[in-house]
């Protein structure tokens, strides 16, 4: 069940989002604010005077603008420029952290929402700014350390959401197939042959318009179901089966190189351990 979040940013719910920065109300030139948010929470659609950087520990987030859907797990930040209307919503329990960037800074970062890949680096600089729980980059180094992390920010992979979709003739059925069955193998040859199309042409589909390969996709899909079935008592060898999976090493393999950690773990941090 959803639980919307319309108050002034509880522990358990979304940050408020008019009161970000200073107390004058502006980010100097970032601000962070740290939250844990409950399975199932939804923030009403509402818009910031400044870009938002939004970075959540687990699981998927959300995010709606405009009626597209940028979906991004934890290794993606998801970029909100400036007075542009959106909702959020997560599936788990998580840790969120909310960054606010100074018009200055915001102006490097692209114009339109968009899901910004975390490379190694960028990791490690927002690592050591939530560990210090830095607020206010007010200090000399935390000024420079915000600067260094929108440079390199500007220059990471983006793309519109985790999963894309397509409204190209081609792709629309056979996502939306998928999407109604996970467990289909079918590779790209056999889904070629079934669209009345070469295997060639729907491989340049692919890329053009997801930017990634089918099989790519499926596996992003399946980690998505996965992610949603976890939060039950589904036992994972039930999920590995659903996903078409023809062992449950060969889920836990994936589940661990996608998301970091084993899905009985997942599931742990979950439930808070239990």
């Amino acid at each position: 069940m959803r639980h919307l979040i319309t108050g002034l940013g509880q522990s358990h719910g979304y940050p408020h989002p008019g009161r970000a920065g200073s107390p004058a109300g502006r980010p100097h030139p970032l601000y962070f604010r740290y939250s844990q948010i409950q399975g199932g929470n939804a923030c009403a659609e509402h818009a910031h005077p400044w870009g938002q950087l939004s970075l959540i520990s687990l699981g998927i987030m959300v995010v709606e603008v405009a009626g597209e859907r940028l979906v991004a797990p934890p290794d993606y930040l998801i970029w909100v420029p400036a007075d542009v209307p959106h909702s959020a919503y997560n599936e788990q329990t998580l840790d969120y952290t909310s960054i606010y960037v100074s018009h200055e800074l915001a102006a490097r970062l692209p114009g339109e929402p968009v899901l910004l890949a975390l490379t190694p680096l960028l990791r490690a600089l927002l690592d050591d700014f939530t560990q210090r729980r830095v607020g206010h980059t007010r200090e000399e180094w935390d000024r420079c350390q915000a600067e260094l992390f929108i440079e390199k920010l500007a220059r990471t992979r983006c793309q519109p959401s985790y999963l894309p979709q397509s409204r190209d003739r081609l792709l629309a059925p056979l996502l939306a197939a998928l999407q109604a069955a996970p467990e289909d193998n079918r590779t790209l040859a056999e889904w070629a042959t079934s669209l009345h199309t070469t295997e060639r042409t729907l491989a340049r589909r692919c890329q053009k318009e997801l930017g990634m390969s089918l099989g790519q996709w499926r596996t992003r899909l399946r980690m998505v179901k996965a992610l949603a079935w976890l939060r039950g008592d589904m036992p994972v060898q039930e999920i590995a089966w659903r996903l078409g999976y023809t062992s449950t090493s060969a889920f836990i393999a994936m589940f661990q190189r996608e998301q970091g950690c084993a899905p009985q773990r997942y599931r742990q941090q979950l439930g808070g351990g239990a």
